[in-house]
């Protein structure tokens, strides 16, 4: 709370959370508007025997996709885009030399992920209209029906994009992330609802309130684990060697470089689940009266194994990349070198990598390993009777306190930049006044 209040006594900062505060906003009130010309009443009750993967559409559009809104797609359409064309720059030289240009190159990328996700845009939302076209209504002409019905959920699906890349560039935090914690923040509130509701059918409201206390209680520990094991780092101690001239000596001072156990952030989730829902979301959306056994078992993904196992493997996987990405123990080993650096106990050059790989992997694994175990424990609990709505929880708490964690370490980072530029401000204002040799200026 102290950080928040200091942030709102500088004026970038305070514009910052506004915006952002803003563009969510506009969000939640997007999923509110019908889609027009199809019933909103039959439209939510197919959506709603989409099993779980229905949840997680309507959890990355705000609930847009239960209320019936323009936004039902959400910002999935700009996910499977994201992950597209991270994959296509890493195996496309012409992509990967762009993006290694710097901030043209970045821009470059940026260009070309918004063609795609246009794309994408409108290619979910004509399979959305084909699996919704029973509730397109019948007092206009059925082909207008259905162009008036895709166009604007595409359209929808776009704003939900651009709102994404109005945070990310003028806003505080991650724009995926914070959209996906408004989706989560809104639907908790049902879902302990919902608990509340079976526990009290089952066993008596007293006992009911007992178990909704518990849970609450359950929640509450993991979100204070999971913030700890946000927070945690490891800090490694870089020396400068000294020369001395004189008197004197020079060199840059001692300096710590902080390793994170989560470096990869709550991205890796996000981008798992994007991938392995793909091929059941488009399932749901082509077959969405269907009874077939095979069908809803691929959809209602806490009964299905291989969403499990190929989950698993890509959480390890994007885990893996996103951490490389962000720090690489070659490149570090080199900038070290280059400075006059070393890690005490440790030779520079190869030694230095070697060091800084080993520590580097096994931080990776112990944040790959907490991220499998508190997204999929709640998956295995959900296999109990009665328990089906947990398999979300341990998704849906790493993104809540993965998002509040980033932002606040933005906002702790621009008070600090802020302090420092007030520092070196003062410094100049107190110096002592310049005097020329043929007399006092």
């Amino acid at each position: 709370m102290e950080n928040l209040n200091k942030a709102f006594k500088i004026p970038e900062l305070k514009s910052k959370i506004l915006f952002t505060l803003l563009i969510l906003t506009c969000v939640c009130l997007g999923s509110l508007i019908p889609i027009p010309a199809a019933s909103n009443s039959e439209f939510i009750s197919i959506a709603k025997n989409w099993g779980d993967v229905g949840v997680l559409l309507d959890v990355t559009s705000v609930g847009g996709l239960y209320n019936g809104a323009v936004t039902a797609l959400g910002i999935y359409p700009f996910l499977v885009a994201s992950i597209l064309m991270q994959i296509l720059t890493l195996a496309v030289p012409f992509l990967r030399n762009k993006a290694q240009e710097g901030e043209t190159g970045a821009k470059y990328i940026s260009k070309i992920t918004r063609i795609v996700s246009i794309v994408m845009c409108v290619g979910m939302a004509v399979l959305l209209c084909l699996g919704m076209k029973s509730t397109l209504t019948t007092k206009i002409n059925f082909w207008a029906a259905a162009a008036i019905f895709t166009v604007s959920t595409a359209v929808g699906a776009a704003l939900m994009s651009w709102a994404c890349e109005l945070i990310n560039t003028k806003g505080m935090g991650n724009g995926i992330t914070l959209i996906l914690f408004a989706g989560c923040a809104r639907l908790a509130p049902s879902a302990f609802a919902a608990l509340y509701t079976k526990a009290a059918a089952k066993f008596g409201a007293g006992v009911a309130v007992l178990f909704v206390v518990l849970a609450v209680l359950i929640c509450a520990v993991l979100v204070f684990t999971l913030v700890y094991v946000n927070l945690g780092e490891r800090k490694v101690r870089i020396l400068f060697r000294k020369m001395t001239s004189g008197m004197k000596q020079y060199g840059v001072p001692s300096q710590l470089l902080p390793v994170h156990v989560t470096q990869a952030g709550s991205m890796p989730v996000v981008y798992s689940l994007t991938i392995c829902c793909l091929p059941a979301l488009i399932v749901a959306m082509v077959n969405p009266n269907t009874e077939s056994a095979g069908i809803l078992s691929f959809i209602n993904l806490s009964r299905n194994l291989s969403f499990f196992v190929f989950f698993v493997l890509f959480l390890i996987v994007f885990t893996y990349v996103f951490a490389m990405i962000q720090f690489n123990p070659l490149e570090m080993s080199n900038q070290i070198r280059q400075y006059g650096g070393y890690i005490q106990g440790v030779k520079a050059g190869k030694p230095t990598t070697e060091y800084l790989l080993k520590m580097y992997s096994n931080m990776i694994f112990m944040g790959s390993s907490y991220l499998v175990i508190m997204c999929c424990v709640p998956m295995l609990l959900s296999l109990i009777p009665h328990m089906g709505m947990l398999w979300f929880a341990g998704m849906s708490i790493v993104l809540l306190v993965g998002a509040v964690v980033e932002t606040l370490a933005i906002i702790d980072n621009g008070i600090k930049t802020e302090e420092d530029r007030a520092k070196q401000a003062n410094k100049r204002t107190k110096s002592p006044k310049n005097y020329n040799k043929g007399g006092m200026r």
